[in-house]
Order: C-alpha cells, then sequence, then structure tokens
C-alpha cells in the first residue's frame, strides 16, 4: 500500500535558540576521570498544536569548521535522549530525525530538518519538516548574547 499525506500548514511558528552550557563527567571505576563544560546551543520549533526540541551536543566552534556553503550531516551532533516531539496534546513523543546544516554568508546557517514517529499514544504516526536559519555570531560574544526568535518554516503530517 502507498499512502501520500499533504503537509498541514502550522500557524504561529517560531523558533527560539538558546545558548546554554553541557557538562560531561567521565568516571572510571567510580573515580572522576574528567570534566569537561562547554556552550552550546538549544532549539525550541513551535507552532500551533505542534513543538519541537533538541539539543546540540557539540562546542558552538564545531559549527565554524563547516566550509562555507557545504551541507553535511549533523544528525551525529544531536544530543541522544533529548529530543521531543509535542503534537496535539501528546507530549514527549521521541521522533526519529535526520538533520542537515549548511554555512552560509560567514557565520549564518540554515538547518534543515525532516522527522517522523512510528509510535505515539493516540495510535497515529507523526511526520514533517523545519527549516529555519539562524547567525552564530549571536551566541559566540557571550557577554551580548539576547535570546532571539527565528522565523522558519515549519510542516507537519499526520
Amino acid at each position: 500500500m502507498f499512502k501520500v499525506a499533504k503537509l498541514e500548514n502550522v500557524n504561529n511558528e517560531k523558533v527560539s535558540i538558546s545558548l546554554v552550557t553541557q557538562e560531561e563527567t567521565k568516571f572510571d571505576n567510580g573515580k572522576k576521570t574528567s570534566f569537561e563544560a562547554f556552550k552550546t546551543l538549544t532549539f525550541d520549533v513551535s507552532g500551533d498544536n505542534y513543538s519541537l526540541g533538541f539539543d546540540l551536543n557539540c562546542r558552538l566552534e564545531k559549527l565554524l569548521e563547516i566550509p562555507m556553503n557545504e551541507t553535511i550531516d549533523f544528525n551525529d551532533y544531536i544530543f541522544s535522549g533529548e529530543t521531543w516531539l509535542n503534537v496535539n496534546g501528546l507530549n514527549g513523543v521521541e521522533p526519529q530525525m535526520n538533520i542537515k546544516i549548511t554555512r552560509y554568508l560567514k557565520n549564518k546557517y540554515i538547518i534543515f530538518l525532516t522527522f517522523y514517529t512510528n509510535y505515539s499514544y493516540d495510535d497515529k504516526d507523526y511526520s514533517g519538516m523545519i527549516e529555519f536559519t539562524f547567525n552564530l555570531d549571536d551566541y559566540l560574544d557571550n557577554e551580548n548574547y539576547n535570546q532571539e526568535q527565528y522565523k522558519g518554516h515549519i510542516g507537519f503530517r499526520s
């Protein structure tokens, strides 16, 4: 069986990006062997009846290593276990994601994300795509950091 569904328009869409400190501690035989703290970004994408949040698990400087005008697979840079889809009143559905990132115009980036669920608590599968841009310079200078709202394109299908 082959089924095609159209993407629903999402109203009041917005992307919130926050600068956070991530801490990693490693232990060996119960003793702390290393501790590392670094700045990274969290993303909250929302619209009427939908939201998706995910965190990066890399330093901001890792984004600067992306060659200009090249799109790379960014799945390995998403903090596993911290990606949640909330849809139509259902909370905490963990989607399968594919994320691509492109660097353009010095430190501006485009994120293109597709996702789907093969389970949820209402026995429906959900899928969609999200695309938005942001300027890394807004986050590299910590002293002048202000959380900003970015506009993007969000589409969902159920």
